[in-house]
């Protein structure tokens, strides 16, 4: 099973971004995310990371990857869409703003 390292939202928990291995090291496009084969492959990058940025250590984590991104709550999918979904968008009416 495939893990990521992701950092989370201090006050919804959703994800905000993806540790991508590069030199900037975070990314908020989850396609570019670095996938780890073993947990404990991505611990030495998450306790780089961590100690890189004190302030962060209880928002960053190792997590399973999802085969759906829709899935995670974090996802740009469910930031836009909510509970509704892409294929279920919410029903506007003739005054409703979108």
């Amino acid at each position: 099973m495939p893990y990521r390292i992701t950092l989370r939202s201090r006050s919804d928990a959703t994800i905000t971004g993806w540790y991508d291995g590069s030199d900037c090291r975070w990314s908020t496009d989850h396609k570019r995310r670095k996938l780890f084969d073993k947990k404990r492959d991505a611990r030495p990058a998450r306790d780089e990371l961590r100690s890189r940025c004190p302030r962060n250590d209880k928002v960053i984590h190792i997590e399973a990857e999802q085969k759906d991104p829709s899935l995670d709550l974090g996802s740009p999918i469910m930031k836009r869409y909510g509970q509704y979904g892409p294929q279920n968008p919410p029903q506007y009416g003739a005054g409703d703003v979108k």
